[in-house]
């Protein structure tokens, strides 16, 4: 048998597999450095790990004035997932208490229970909203 040589073999192909690139405009090619009091630094910290985010993506939000670091949506506290599941719990509720109703079966003191409940349940979750 015979040797291949390097003039008898294919020339090198790259590969074509993995994400296409996205248009050349939008691709984040520059970097800024910016220099933070330690205070500073705690602070976007803090907001990075309380929001999910990247320090640069918490910078670029406050910055490009999309949704500041402030008006970001926080995950909620296991307080909250506990009183949400709560409410999901008495929503299904009040969903068979009307499917009961519309049967012409009186419901109105099991309604205004559950009603009441997720009323308050409501108010816990977010006591701004009146």
């Amino acid at each position: 048998m015979e040797a291949l040589t390097p003039a008898d073999s294919t020339p090198h192909r790259p590969r074509k597999g993995g994400r296409k690139a996205g248009p050349l405009a939008e691709k984040q090619r520059h970097v800024v450095s910016v220099r933070l009091t330690d205070k500073e630094h705690e602070r976007l910290n803090r907001e990075a790990e309380r929001h999910h985010l990247s320090q640069g993506e918490v910078l670029r939000s406050v910055w490009l004035k999309q949704d500041t670091a402030t008006k970001l949506v926080a995950p909620p506290t296991p307080e909250e997932a506990r009183l949400l599941v709560q409410l999901a719990g008495m929503a299904a509720n009040l969903n068979q208490l009307t499917k009961l109703a519309h049967l012409q079966q009186d419901q109105r003191t099991g309604a205004t229970t559950v009603l009441g409940q997720m009323h308050h349940l409501l108010k816990r979750l977010a006591p701004d909203a009146s």
